[in-house]
């Protein structure tokens, strides 16, 4: 009967065989470790991301629920836990139709339009800190392939880390309302036309403010990298939210409007458009419009927390660690006297670091779900207002002050830097220690752009009606005794 160690030793070997074997058809055993490594990071941030949406789809139909007094799912399964796989089984047996007079190849190419650009912007979301040193160590051994580590490996819990990691969220944001515009042309039925001309519209509206609303934090980090913009927010008073609290609610406003939930659901508004962009569409291309949605949800929120957020960082890793390192040195020194490599602690701290941005998300989709039971929808000339004159300006003046703050801190920091070497560090510590300072004026300039559109829209409506306060004043006085 093999003992468990036998079985480990086993698999080691078997790991490190097959690893020799492939890296003669792809350039060596490290180019076999790079794949292995990125396909597994794909296959558990899918997995990750469509097993939400079900969780997501039964939290938010119990949560309006409760909002609006009544039970929500609650017949099939325990607590109605089973009810999205009734849905899911029910979008598969209905009847599949596409419209005499559609465009067929596009009618079929826009659900993936819009689904697929959802997924490929998780590619470069940092789930967890770059592992590298003992811990990277620890799992090569763990795995059988001490022989291949080197001192410069990093395995960073992204799938993805480009220099130019916003720029790529951008580009795969802005494919998705190609999507919806094609799938409202193509379907040949003016309601499913007027809701993609509402979405492109609506979605090139506050595309402009989103980008806007990222740029100061992209002038306080000082780069497009999104590991070094969550680096820069270890501590939770580093949060860029704080630095930037009208750059984070322009950016919050955007993706409520990005992925076309309430109150700017427009482009799908059933009571004015039958179904908007995805009339004609039903069983499973219907149902991709669905994922879509929710994991387009997933992955603004992502971007939310990698920004604006601090990222994974919840509990400082120290702290994480050192509990850790205390548990895994009391299971050694026990009776059983389990060997602990060397870098474990700090293994298994990155591996849990993903709770954290998990938690940050799930705040957000409650958010989202909230907002969806509690806020009516807006009109068309309201969501137009909104992101052209009130947004924009909001996001161009924090953008202005954003970049005259950061340049005085600047100089300020290189003027009191002792030596050119420490140039970097003096403007990096002013830019830090002057985020209270953004914060403030930030602030204001929150304050100032509420009052002035108040007192905008009160001028309207005076002119509009110019007896409307002197009515209701008589009407007042009629009604008291």
């Amino acid at each position: 009967m093999p003992t468990l160690e036998s079985l480990i030793e086993t698999l080691q070997s078997w790991h490190l065989d097959f690893v020799q074997f492939a890296g003669g058809f792809v350039g060596g055993p490290e180019n076999v470790l790079v794949l292995l490594f990125a396909f597994a990071k794909i296959g558990l941030v899918l997995a990750h991301v469509l097993g939400f949406i079900p969780l997501i789809v039964y939290g938010e139909r119990r949560i309006i629920g409760l909002v609006q007094d009544r039970p929500g799912p609650n017949r099939v399964g325990p607590f109605g836990l089973l009810q999205g796989i009734v849905d899911g089984v029910k979008l598969l047996l209905k009847e599949d139709f596409i419209p005499a007079h559609a465009d067929r190849t596009l009618y079929l190419i826009a659900p993936g339009l819009v689904l697929v650009p959802a997924f490929l912007a998780m590619c470069i979301i940092p789930f967890g800190p770059v592992i590298d040193g003992e811990a990277l160590l620890a799992l090569y051994t763990m795995l059988g392939l001490e022989s291949l580590y080197t001192p410069s490996s990093t395995l960073p819990l992204a799938i993805t880390n480009p220099n130019i990691g916003i720029l790529y969220v951008f580009a795969m944001t802005s494919v998705a309302v190609y999507g919806i515009t094609l799938a409202g042309w193509s379907s040949e039925n003016k309601w499913s036309l007027l809701g993609g001309i509402r979405a492109s519209a609506q979605m090139i509206s506050y595309e402009i403010s989103m980008s806007l609303s990222i740029i100061g934090v992209l002038l306080i980090v000082g780069s497009l990298n999104l590991y070094d913009i969550v680096g820069s927010q270890e501590s939770i008073w580093h949060w860029n939210v704080f630095a930037q609290p009208v750059g984070f609610l322009l950016f919050l406003t955007a993706i409520f409007a990005e992925t076309n939930r309430l109150p700017f659901d427009l482009a799908e508004g059933e009571s004015e458009l039958t179904g908007g962009f995805h009339t004609e569409y039903s069983s499973m291309k219907f149902a991709l419009f669905f994922m879509a949605e929710y994991a387009n949800m997933i992955t603004a929120s992502a971007i939310c927390v990698t920004l604006f957020l601090g990222g994974y960082h919840l509990i400082p890793a120290e702290f994480v660690e050192g509990i850790i390192a205390w548990v895994l040195n009391f299971i050694s020194s026990s009776e059983a006297g389990i060997p602990i490599l060397p870098g474990t602690a700090a293994l298994l701290a990155s591996a849990l670091a993903p709770l954290g941005i998990a938690i940050k998300i799930g705040a957000l989709l409650v958010l989202f779900i909230m907002t969806r039971a509690i806020w009516p929808r807006m009109r068309y000339d309201q969501v137009m207002n909104l992101g052209w004159k009130l947004m924009l300006v909001a996001g161009l003046l924090n953008l202005l002050i954003t970049a005259i703050t950061v340049g005085v801190l600047a100089g300020i920091g290189a003027r009191r830097a002792p030596s050119p070497a420490d140039v970097g560090a003096s403007i990096d510590a002013a830019i830090q220690n002057g985020k209270i300072v953004l914060f403030f004026i930030t602030g204001g300039l929150l304050l100032l752009v509420d009052r002035w559109y108040a007192r905008r829209r009160r001028r309207k409506l005076a002119a509009a009606y110019p007896y409307f306060g002197r009515s209701i004043g008589k009407t007042a006085g009629a009604a008291s005794p």
